[in-house]
């Protein structure tokens, strides 16, 4: 049992009617699945409760078809067939022992009901300020109080299909400064003159009335909360003096309301929800206490805070200081749905703990985008996939000798699993002094430390498998491999970025002519702290995430001037979609980087090499030129062994494999599951080939089988 000091997070709390079994609240959050595909939303809801989750929320809910936001593909509760839908995930909630919750949502600002082609409102009765702009250039139509009794209705309504679904607890969502109800709270949006206008209390009714609605409808079926948006933060990221101030209005909230709701879900941000959910380059454990750390005192209600909670004792903390009577996270439970049940049980150590690189946030503002974790490769494939974070299956050629060469990301990954399936006998060999890979220099970064976890992660697991055994220092060529006597051989050299990239803006490598005399250096370079590197900087960036900025960021700080320039419209546009792109953006100018985007490099001369903007060609003094362009695979030492097939048996080698970066550059999340992917199916008929995954989709005279991984409908063959 987990120690006594974590003994507070496992104590019962009534909320209304009901009772969570624990503190441990999984807050609403994104998947991809919706409603829609309703066995990958059980699946990995319900992985969330077997983990010890004690209230598992799914994720923001459309109340009516007017309010859909496609092409993201969030919760409905429309019609008959939603309700059908959501029993499914209820029940494998419920069963995982959790109390099962749903956020109710009509959300004007970013609906423009491209799937039924309806007509969502605003808060704005008439024009004036003009009713609430949304994006694609549209507008929501304008609300009249005689509109008012139906869009309460329709919260209502939806109230009542999710108690039918069996849901336990109901949210209305009034945060993000995004909701119907949040904008009729905020006086940036709400410019009413009526009785829904005006003084706190008018701008409140809407919330109050709603409310106490759909509580006499569902009764004592479900308890009713809010999750409300104390503050929406300062400009030009929040909306200032007229938005909700924890230290302004958002007390007066909590008192007006707390008579009408069973608990409160507290949040920061406005229409930039980045500032809520944060990454770790920015944002540490519990951030947001300084804005929710005081609310508690102005309600007699349960109150949830979030903040990426990791730490068992950050947890327990919270709880004991009066802070928050709930743990609410999203990022960490994607990262450990095992969270609570390793405090629970003493495995605090085998935590995997959320490295805040958004990479699942990214998703969810990719609008269809499926759920991935760089840290959690399982996330998301608890359903078409049958993989389960904690178990393993093991391995029908578990006696087979495997060696995999290569300890970063993807080794890593793939030496673990392997492990935990038994074989016999893993070797993990990597060139370098210690494991890691790319995340050894890349944990280096400004603000990217947290990083390092998905090696101390990995590498605490290792140590505890006496079958995997790890060998530092120690370059394989491919006649060592032909020599180890391993059967099966699995390549995870990783990859490096080259000097002369190839641009996938023109397809061309990068050409700056002959008289440039200058210094360039790939990333790995600068950060081995090893190159001599000039006062003037200037980062050539086609790659597009965190390392170009990254590496200005670094040099800045160091006291080099920097100058960036990158073919996108802007520097790191991958970083939008963490939602680290803003504050990247103004940190670099405080650090006086200078951003060149939709530019190009000219010829260059001596040390000089001209700028060539949309404006005109703009002469840049450089010393040093930093690449970090296109990355190549290091595949040398796979296709050598494959070159020497015929050389296999008589070495006892069956199967080669490449994972990772050596066999595709990408995102580490990829790497990581490319490691996975191999090691759960390294006993398959063809471990080169990924198995079918279960396709949840419509099929025209389907049965319940073919949504099995055994299913005719997922068979390749004819």
């Amino acid at each position: 049992m987990s120690a006594d000091r974590y003994d507070i997070l496992f104590e019962p709390v009534v909320i209304g009617p009901k009772t969570a079994p624990n503190r441990f609240w999984q807050t609403p959050h994104a998947t991809g699945f919706g409603t829609e595909y309703p066995d990958m939303q059980a699946a990995y809801r319900g992985m969330k409760a077997v983990g010890g989750w004690g209230v598992v929320f799914t994720e923001a809910t459309s109340v009516a078809p007017e309010t859909d936001k496609v092409p993201y593909v969030l919760g409905r509760l429309w019609d008959e067939g939603d309700v059908r839908n959501s029993r499914r995930i209820v029940e494998r909630i419920h069963a995982g022992g959790a109390l099962a919750g749903v956020e109710l949502e009509y959300h004007a600002s970013m609906s423009v009901a491209s799937e039924g082609r309806l007509v969502a409102h605003s808060v704005d009765p008439v024009a004036g300020e003009g009713p609430l702009p949304v994006a694609y250039a549209g507008t929501a139509a304008a609300l009249r109080e005689s509109d008012i009794a139906r869009v309460q209705d329709l919260h209502v309504q939806a109230a009542l299909r999710a108690v039918d679904a069996g849901y336990d607890l109901i949210t209305l969502h009034c945060g993000h400064a995004a909701s119907l109800i949040s904008h009729f709270l905020i006086p940036y949006y709400n410019t009413r003159t009526d009785a829904y206008g005006g003084s706190f209390e008018n701008r409140a009714r809407f919330a109050r009335e709603t409310l106490t609605q759909v509580r006499a409808a569902v009764g004592d079926r479900a308890a009713v909360g809010l999750r409300f948006g104390v503050d929406t933060l300062d400009g030009p990221l929040g909306l200032g003096d007229r938005g909700m101030r924890h230290d302004g209005e958002a007390p007066r909230v909590l008192q007006h309301l707390d008579d009408v709701v069973d608990y409160w879900d507290l949040i920061i941000g406005g229409v930039d929800w980045g500032q809520d959910a944060q990454s770790s380059r920015t944002a540490r454990e519990n951030h947001e206490a300084r804005f929710t750390g005081r609310m508690k005192r102005y309600t007699a209600k349960p109150v949830v805070n979030v903040g990426r909670f990791n730490s068992p004792d950050t947890m327990a903390k919270v709880i004991r200081s009066g802070q928050a009577d709930f743990i609410g996270a999203a990022r960490a439970g994607i990262s450990d749905p095992f969270l609570p049940a390793k405090i629970r049980d003493g495995g605090i150590e085998d935590i995997r703990e959320c490295i805040g690189c958004n990479m699942c946030v990214s998703r969810a503002n990719m609008a269809n985008g499926r759920i991935i974790c760089t840290q959690n490769p399982t996330i998301g494939e608890e359903f078409r996939r049958d993989w389960h974070p904690e178990t393993f299956e093991t391995a029908g050629n578990r006696d087979r000798a495997v060696l995999v060469v290569g300890a970063g990301p993807a080794g890593l990954e793939c030496a673990m699993v392997l492990g935990k399936r038994g074989f016999d006998m893993v070797h993990l060999v990597d060139a370098a002094e210690e494991v890691g890979g790319s995340l050894n220099w890349i944990a280096r970064l400004p603000g990217r430390q947290e990083w390092r976890h998905v090696v101390e992660y990995r590498e605490h697991q290792l140590s505890k498998l006496k079958n995997v055994t790890t060998i530092l220092g120690t370059r394989l060529s491919a006649d060592d491999i032909l020599d180890y006597g391993a059967e099966i051989v699995v390549i995870a050299t990783g990859a490096h970025y080259a000097a002369d990239a190839v641009s996938p803006y023109d397809r061309r490598p990068l050409s700056l002519g002959d008289t440039y005399r200058g210094n360039v250096l790939t990333p790995e370079e600068v950060m081995s702290g090893e190159a001599t590197i000039g006062d003037r900087v200037l980062v050539w960036d086609t790659d597009g995430y965190f390392v170009g900025p990254g590496i200005a960021e670094h040099l800045a700080a160091l006291g080099h001037d920097v100058t960036a320039v990158t073919p996108a419209s802007a520097f790191g546009p991958y970083l939008h979609q963490t939602m680290e792109d803003a504050r990247m953006t103004e940190d670099l100018r405080a650090l006086g980087v200078r951003i060149f985007p939709s530019s190009g490099l000219g010829h260059a001369d001596a040390d000089t090499v001209p700028v060539k903007t949309l404006a005109g060609s703009v002469d840049v003094g450089v010393d040093t030129l930093v690449v970090v362009g296109q990355r190549v695979a290091d595949s040398g030492l796979y296709q050598d062994l494959q070159d020497r097939r015929s050389e296999w048996s008589q070495a006892g080698l069956t199967s080669v494999y490449s994972i990772g970066d050596s066999l595709r550059p990408s995102f580490i999340a990829d790497a990581v599951f490319s490691g996975h992917r191999l090691a759960r199916e390294i006993d398959s008929p063809n471990p080169a080939e990924p198995r079918p995954y279960i396709r949840e989709r419509r099929l025209l005279n389907a049965t319940e089988t073919d949504f099995t991984l055994a299913g005719r409908a997922q068979s390749r063959t004819v």
